[in-house]
């Protein structure tokens, strides 16, 4: 944690920024890597204009279907930046946050930068409580995320 609100880790990746970016944006790609296996990412819909959607459907072994309200795309900097909110929904429309232990909100951003043989790429995530950042990093945020991003490196790798 870098203080009691974010999570965060930068890696460097053997892909270019337009790869790890096209990963990030085209929804068949997504579905390839965005889930740490054996979790898999069942549908994507993504709209990268300001006030888009971002939404993720998952299905996860012994549990079930995760499918939480869309979320909203605030920044999108081809190749460069990527941020969006589960708080807000579509249209900058408020999310209702549930009572569960997974129901907290977070901002999430993506910055990809250019570095000899690909890129290197830094995921933070943002909560609102330092109490929701911790239930996140419990929940093995290290370990999912980072996970998730072998996978989009491998993914990107290949295009």
């Amino acid at each position: 944690m870098t203080d009691d609100l974010t999570l965060s880790f930068t890696r460097t990746l053997a892909a270019s920024p337009a790869a790890v970016w096209r990963c990030w944006t085209e929804p068949e790609l997504i579905r390839q890597w965005f889930a740490p296996r054996p979790v898999a990412t069942t549908a994507v819909e993504i709209n990268l204009t300001p006030g888009g959607t971002f939404r993720t459907v998952m299905e996860v072994p012994d549990h079930g279907t995760m499918a939480g309200d869309a979320g909203c795309i605030l920044v999108a900097d081809t190749d460069r930046r990527l941020v969006w909110t589960n708080a807000l929904g579509p249209g900058f429309r408020p999310n209702a946050m549930g009572d569960g232990p997974m129901d907290f909100a977070f901002t999430a951003e993506i910055l990809i930068a250019a570095a000899p043989g690909g890129c290197t790429y830094t995921a933070t995530v943002m909560h609102a409580t330092p109490q929701a950042a911790h239930t996140h990093k419990d929940m093995g945020f290290f370990d999912g995320w980072g996970a998730a991003t072998t996978q989009l490196e491998e993914v990107a790798r290949g295009l």
